[in-house]
């Protein structure tokens, strides 16, 4: 026996490994989709780094790009504002000289043989308030005035001027004169002598402008004919244009005949780069129509620009153009630099152009040049505001997303470590939990199906139909038999008793080994429901039969009822119907089903009749009282549930309301602490004194689990210790037709009872029992058949394969097939499979020790239609055969009317 327990254990542990590999390989399957959603998490992380790093450089880059725009915007501005003030200045500056002369030289007959006495004190004065350079007086004579005119013009140099200017003033290569300059003359100083008024650009005025004053005093221009050089010359002509046209006209208002030039190089100053004239006429105060001279004015655009910007400023292009012309300066440093001829400013810029208009229209005459002065940001600017900022701001950016993920992956490791820890230690207790399950309900299966059979044989002995019978004719009535036969009859009752009492504690131990499945789903949420309609009534009524022989050994008064104890005042607003017998409930209260898994919900009646017998002390009392809560106003309308049941089908039923089941003992009784503790797993109180150091502390637990997952309650409440307590289970019903057939949409009557007596001979279902131990073969074989059924063994799923392919070839197949699961040569479910691949459509039934929930679906998924749990209660059993519609009929039972194999029932007992 010894060698044969070692062996099995072997068989056992080499199955369970089995069974972890098929799980490891899931788990390793979830493992390596779990690092291809890290491996996506990191690229995911990587491209945000990317992302966040890029957007944070460019928006830091985009702010400086704009306070860069902003702080052009600023001096742009105010340098537009600035330079039209300095030009407006040189316009009145010349303007202001004119007039002074005209107030000195009022009348025209004297002229052209004038001079302005201190003209170029007055002159500097000016040009130092309006920023100029260099400003001039030109009488205007004719042809026939030069000779004279050089006579007076040098006589005032060197005699009537005070001081006079120094010996050799206005000579020139040529001696003394008014001249024009032309390089191409030949002459040492490119100069030559003007002796009328004919010009080589084709003027119509023959007519001469020698420079008589210059602010500068005694210096290389005087007596330079301004008519000569062509800019300027045809400059001139557009005044006397003008001063004619207005004496035409009658008009004594000549401010608006001044003149500018076009842009040229100054003869004074090339180097400065280019410039332009002002050119201001004289009017005689006493003569206000007749032109007697001008007054001209330079101005070098440099020169202009000069100030404008602060010394900090690089980066901006100053555009001076009129129609036909554009000269570029580029800022640098707040200093104008001359580049080019042409305009060189960057288009890309031109959203931001500042310009002016420095010639006003109405103070020139008609032909003048418009000059406009535009401002452009280029690339100088922009990189003076470019920082590091947003390269290291990236970098923090970047570096604080690092520095978290590593965080993150430092934390996820250990985390995974823990939980990598955790797994293994869960999956340790299960395969302990595994192994302790199958080596201890494989002997308990031979012990429990020994007692039913002695129990069986017991009662067919002294006359009874069943051991259930025995158990409800009870010892009393043993006293009214003869005393011969009362002997007898008490002995076998005695020992009827005790294989009861052995078999409630081998059922004690498997309840517990239940418990910790059951707990084991529910906290990893693998608890499965197989769906049926139940009614409710006959369900609560069958379950608390099965304790009245445990309630008549203590003495204990078990009252079922349906009838309410509680006062009208307490039932309100809801309205609850008095019930007095379950078989004399009216139809419309039958017809209200609950929908849900009757082994399960048997399992939580059993588990709270169960504890209040265990609880209540001998000569106490236990109460089951059911009550009927009828919908609320418009909730029979509103609420509609939909079900998928376990045959697959698919059906909707209106809440008809609840049914609310409350079982009341006059035991310890809990104080409020107890009651805030109780549904907890694993809690017990007072387990010596109460429970005999018995049960798991999981019960509760789990019929609070069961029945949550039926969207019902479990409460518990208590007066008091020594008061008593009161379990209330409320479930939520729907209104349906009760049927006569043990098929309730799939649904098994738990008011069927199943006789031990061969009581269904006509149905002498051919069973074949498969099991690698010879003694449960033989007892399930002959309980099996006490009930009528034909039963054939096997010793291993090899054997069972080789016997269901001969039951077909022979014609003569078995109705259902019983497989253990661990067995030599083949197990039960690599069986299952062959005999599927066969096409056999035989009904199998998983008989195993092994109840995980992967066990019980890799049972299902290899061709069994339900799994039952050792030991194997024969009801069970039985019932699931009646459910099924399995009948001998010399072939094989059409499994087509029958829940594919994945969704076969899971049957567990506690």
């Amino acid at each position: 026996q010894m060698k044969n327990s070692k062996t099995k254990s072997s068989r056992s542990s080499t199955a369970s490994s089995n069974s972890f590999h098929r799980l490891y390989s899931i788990k390793d399957e979830t493992a390596a989709a779990v690092w291809v959603g890290r491996i996506a998490f990191v690229i995911c992380l990587c491209f945000l780094m990317a992302g966040l790093g890029a957007a944070t450089f460019f928006l830091l880059r985009a702010e400086e790009t704009k306070l860069a725009e902003t702080q052009y915007k600023s001096f742009a501005e105010r340098a537009i504002v600035d330079a039209n003030s300095v030009f407006q200045r040189r316009i009145m500056a010349t303007v202001s000289v004119s007039s002074v002369i005209s107030e000195m030289l009022p009348d025209a007959d004297p002229w052209p043989y004038v001079s302005v006495r201190g003209f170029e004190r007055l002159a500097n004065d000016l040009i130092k308030t309006s920023s100029g350079v260099a400003m001039g007086f030109a009488p205007i004579i004719r042809g026939d005035e030069v000779e004279q005119f050089e006579a007076y013009a040098y006589d005032y140099f060197e005699n009537s001027r005070k001081p006079p200017f120094p010996n050799g003033t206005a000579v020139h290569s040529f001696g003394k004169g008014i001249f024009g300059i032309d390089p191409s003359r030949g002459t040492s100083d490119g100069r030559y002598r003007v002796t009328n008024g004919i010009t080589n650009y084709g003027s119509t005025y023959s007519l001469l402008t020698p420079l008589l004053h210059v602010s500068g005093g005694p210096g290389p221009f005087l007596m330079f004919n301004l008519h000569s050089d062509p800019i300027r010359g045809r400059a001139i002509d557009k005044m006397i244009d003008c001063s004619l046209q207005d004496k035409t006209n009658g008009s004594t208002e000549n401010q608006n005949c001044a003149v500018i030039t076009d842009t040229l190089i100054l003869d004074n100053a090339p180097e400065r780069g280019p410039a332009a004239v002002i050119m201001q006429p004289i009017y005689p105060s006493n003569d206000p129509t007749t032109l007697t001279g001008l007054v001209p004015n330079q101005i070098v655009w440099d020169e202009l620009l000069e100030n404008l910007f602060a010394t900090e400023v690089s980066g901006i292009d100053c555009i001076i153009e009129t129609k036909d012309q554009a000269f570029t300066y580029t800022i640098n440093d707040g200093i104008a630099k001359y580049r080019s001829d042409s305009d060189l400013h960057e288009p890309k810029y031109d959203h931001l152009e500042r310009c002016v208009t420095l010639t006003d229209k109405n103070l020139y005459s008609e032909g003048s040049p418009e000059y406009k002065l535009c401002l452009y940001p280029n690339k100088k600017l922009y990189k003076s505001y470019v920082t590091n900022n947003p390269r290291l701001a990236t970098i923090g950016t970047v570096s604080i997303i690092v520095f978290t993920s590593l965080l993150f992956f430092v934390y996820d490791f250990f985390v995974r470590r823990d939980v990598t820890a955790k797994k293994e230690l869960l999956q340790a207790k299960r395969r302990f939990m595994r192994f302790v399950s199958h080596e201890v309900r494989t002997p308990l299966s031979a012990v429990s199906m020994g007692l039913n059979l002695i129990q069986s044989e017991i009662a067919s002995s002294l006359g009874f139909e069943s051991r259930d019978d025995l158990d409800d004719f009870g010892h009393e009535s043993a006293s009214l038999q003869s005393d011969e036969m009362a002997v007898s009859r008490k002995d076998a009752l005695d020992w009827h008793g005790m294989t009861r009492e052995v078999q409630s504690n081998t059922q004690s131990a498997v309840n517990v080994l239940n418990d910790f499945l059951n707990y084991d789903k529910i906290e990893t949420g693998t608890l499965h429901l197989e769906l049926t309609v139940l009614p409710m009534w006959r369900v609560i009524e069958q379950a608390a039969k099965e304790f009245k022989l445990a309630a008549e050994r203590k003495h204990i008064k078990l009252e079922l009822g349906f009838k309410d104890h509680r006062s009208e005042a307490e039932l309100t607003p809801r309205k609850r119907r008095s019930l007095s017998l379950c078989n004399t409930l009216p139809n419309n209260i039958k017809n209200n089903m609950v929908i849900g898994d009757s082994m399960r919900l048997i399992q939580v009646l059993r588990n709270l009749i169960s504890n209040a017998i265990k609880f209540t002390p001998e000569q106490g009392n236990v109460s089951i009282r059911i009550y009927y809560t009828n919908p609320t106003k418009g909730e029979e309308d509103e609420i509609k549930d939909s079900f998928v049941l376990r045959n697959n089908e698919e059906v909707s039923y209106t809440r008809s309301g609840s049914v609310e089941v409350s079982v009341r003992d006059s035991g310890p009784g809990m104080t409020e602490g107890q009651l805030g503790k109780l549904f907890r797993p694993g809690v017990q109180f007072n387990v010596n004194e109460l429970q005999a150091g018995k049960g798991s502390g999981l019960g509760l637990y789990i019929a609070k689990g069961i029945v949550e997952q039926h969207n019902g309650t479990l409460i518990a409440t208590s007066e008091g210790l020594g008061r008593g307590s009161t379990f209330t289970l409320a479930l939520p019903t729907h209104h349906i037709a009760e049927r006569s057939s043990l098929h309730l949409n799939g649904n098994t009557n738990p008011n069927h009872k199943i006789k031990d007596s061969p009581a269904v001979e006509s149905e002498s279902l051919r069973i074949l029992v498969v099991d690698d131990a010879a003694s449960i073969r033989k007892l399930l074989s002959r309980l099996l058949e006490k009930r009528g059924r034909l039963c054939d063994q096997a010793e291993d799923g090899k054997v069972a394969v080789e016997k269901v392919k001969d039951s077909i070839e022979n014609g003569d197949t078995y109705d259902a097939v019983l497989l253990d699961y661990e067995m030599p040569e083949m197990t039960g479910p690599e069986a299952a499979k062959r005999i599927r691949a066969m096409g056999s459509d035989v009904f199998i039934v998983g008989i195993t020790g092994n109840l995980l929930p992967e066990d019980v679906a890799f049972f299902r998924s290899c061709g069994a239609n339900a799994v039952l749990p050792k030991p194997l209660r024969i009801d069970d059993l039985e019932i699931l055969l009646v459910e099924y519609g399995i009948k001998h009929n010399g072939a094989s039972p059409t499994i087509d009317s029958l829940p594919p194999p994945v969704h076969a029932p899971e049957f567990s007992f506690s």
